[in-house]
């Protein structure tokens, strides 16, 4: 029996580096209990979510080696003070040859604008004069290519074996979308995510970029791992709204890029106030003050705080960026609201 979990043990794969839990050192010992079943004690590398994922593939294994499943026990040994030491946490020394800045935009959960938030900060910087790339890293759920007009595959041309980023009002830009029709589903595995993610950053021909902005999927799974462990990023901006229940995820979030030793740039606050298109009078509909409490929480800053505008909505429903409307009196305080955060963010990157 111990033999035969030895062997499954090389078999299985660490998410975080994408090598085999024996290659990373994780196992500690296999030993037999007096009339009780054998114990696999491990180092914990990661949190319980990453723990429940290392379990499952070794019971996967067990069943192909004709073991019992449940035949066998697990022991985490807390492992923080090694973690450090790994290769999880260890800032990756890969750049984009070109690429000056790498931003992460990500958020905690769904549906609080982290891809608006992307599409319209990428553009107010290319407004200001700065070169700029959009990635869509979500590959279950790209958004980018509707928020742009460019839904469905486009033509993607291949020179010297790099991809020419499509281009839409100024910025290149690379998603899952431009690849696969709109209905087409992807079932894909952890792995294969990293590879698509390697493949966008470094496959890619983005030229001279001052900035390429990645828009993350929500969450903290394999895409954010893969990321801290492909390139050196200079930070991620956290998106949240004002009220509690965001808050939970969104600092949830913000420990990840912790443990991963990516630095926080700021907080976004998006969907602060609704602005009536009619009588201009801003509500709080979803509380206040969470993003100045997340940022307070994270030890960074609140970069911004935008506010929920109708004809913002209804230009990204017709494939149209807000911030390019900046003369209609209602999406003003939206863009306006956009230039503040990028230049709060050039004026946190120059202090690093």
């Amino acid at each position: 029996m111990k033999q035969k979990l030895e062997n499954i043990l090389t078999k299985v794969q660490n998410p975080l580096t994408h090598k085999s839990v024996t290659e990373d050192k994780l196992l500690v010992s296999i030993h037999d209990t007096a009339g009780d079943k054998p114990v696999i004690e491990m180092r914990a590398a990661g949190d319980k979510k990453w723990q429940l994922a290392i379990e499952a593939q070794v019971r996967t294994h067990a069943s192909k080696e004709g073991l019992a499943p449940d035949g066998f026990k697990f022991k985490w040994n807390d492992a923080k003070p090694d973690v450090a030491k790994q290769g999880p946490v260890a800032r990756p020394q890969r750049s984009i040859p070109g690429v000056k800045h790498v931003i992460a935009v990500a958020s905690g959960k769904g549906g609080v604008g982290k891809s608006t938030v992307s599409v319209n900060l990428a553009s107010t910087l290319q407004q200001m004069g700065k070169k700029v790339g959009l990635m869509d890293a979500d590959i279950y759920g790209p958004s980018i290519g509707k928020m742009l007009g460019l839904s469905g595959r486009q033509q993607m041309d291949v020179k010297n074996d790099r991809i020419t980023p499509a281009e839409k009002y100024g910025l290149k830009l690379m998603s899952f979308s431009f690849l696969v029709d709109d209905n087409q589903p992807v079932v894909w595995r952890g792995p294969m995510l990293g590879k698509a993610m390697e493949q966008f950053l470094y496959d890619m021909d983005w030229g001279e970029l001052d900035y390429l902005i990645i828009d993350l999927p929500p969450g903290t799974g394999d895409t954010q791992l893969s990321l801290a462990q492909l390139v050196q990023t200079d930070g991620a901006i956290i998106v949240t709204t004002p009220q509690s229940v965001a808050l939970l995820d969104a600092g949830r979030a913000v420990a990840m890029f912790e443990q991963v030793n990516i630095r926080i740039l700021g907080v976004v606050e998006n969907m602060s106030e609704f602005i009536c298109s009619h009588c201009g009078k801003p509500s709080h509909i979803f509380s206040r003050g969470g993003g100045s409490r997340l940022a307070a929480s994270s030890e960074s800053v609140l970069l911004g705080q935008v506010p929920l505008v109708e004809d913002c909505m209804a230009a990204a429903e017709k494939g149209e960026i807000p911030v390019y409307k900046n003369k209609n009196k209602n999406i003003k305080p939206v863009a306006d609201a956009f230039e503040h955060i990028a230049r709060n963010i050039i004026s946190v990157l120059e202090q690093k």
